[in-house]
């Protein structure tokens, strides 16, 4: 299997280009591990990795994120942790378990590997890849979840968001995360491009969750925070943020306020 993967790896051409790729090859053996598990009862996954693994969103990703499913009764990330140690270890994947904690209603760890010496594409002796998993204990109410395969190694399922509910959580976030996070931007250009509609009730629970204050969205003011939110953004800094994780850097030039306050008309939301 190791093999396999490294000759899928290498497609990737240049040392960033392959470091993405094991990256992505790794995140789908953890998510295999999970669902082996049985943790997509209790889970939900989201974010950006979701939406490359599940999408097909044409940037890579780092970390993966998840929510407690309302299936959910009570969730503990611990056993899990050591249960994913041991299930890549069975695969040949000397891997560590580290930042094992929960903070406030997130429960978190990392995933820390060596890059695969067979590779040779200049990653130093003693590089560390690491994988962060995290999910929300306590997520915002309104979010549709389903359940889709996946092809990775091995053809597995996966419990997730659905689009708009996705798009809720990645607005909540470009509107509210306290610094600018590029990849946001340019998952919001995904979002429009593709005309997904947003989770009203999700999007108006997740700022009432963050803001501490009951807060209700129409088309028009949703827009209108939105384009408030850009104007204040430095998308050279934006940029600079998403370009390790893009496959073609021409994608770096959508970064223009112009083309985000044209993207920002055709945000609405999903019809009951």
């Amino acid at each position: 299997m190791k093999q396999e993967m490294i000759k899928r790896i290498k497609k990737g051409g240049d040392q960033r280009g392959c470091l993405n790729l094991l990256r992505e090859e790794l995140q789908h053996l953890v998510l295999q591990e999970l669902e082996r598990k049985g943790a997509f009862k209790d889970l939900c996954f989201l974010g950006g990795t979701a939406l490359r693994i599940l999408f097909g969103l044409d940037r890579f990703s780092e970390d993966l994120d998840f929510s407690t499913s309302r299936h959910s009764k009570k969730f503990d990330i611990a056993p899990l942790s050591k249960s994913i140690h041991q299930g890549l270890l069975g695969y040949g994947f000397e891997n560590q378990i580290t930042k094992l904690k929960t903070k406030n209603n997130v429960q978190s760890f990392f995933i820390s590997f060596l890059p695969f010496k067979e590779i040779k594409i200049g990653f130093p002796v003693d590089q560390k890849l690491a994988i962060k998993l995290e999910v929300d204990t306590h997520p915002p109410a309104g979010a549709d979840e389903t359940v889709s395969p996946v092809s990775g190694v091995r053809l597995y399922k996966i419990r997730h968001y659905t689009l708009p509910s996705l798009f809720a959580g990645k607005m909540h976030a470009l509107l509210y995360r306290r610094y600018t996070k590029g990849r946001d931007l340019y998952d919001f250009l995904w979002y429009t491009s593709k005309s997904v509609p947003i989770n009203k009730t999700m999007i108006e629970n997740a700022a009432a969750q963050s803001q501490k204050k009951d807060i209700s969205f129409t088309v028009k003011s949703l827009r209108a925070e939105l384009l408030k939110r850009l104007e204040s953004i430095d998308f050279k800094q934006a940029k600079n943020d998403v370009g390790p994780f893009v496959k073609d850097e021409a994608s770096l030039s959508l970064f223009e306020f112009e083309l985000f306050k044209n993207a920002v008309e055709r945000v609405g939301f999903e019809v009951a």
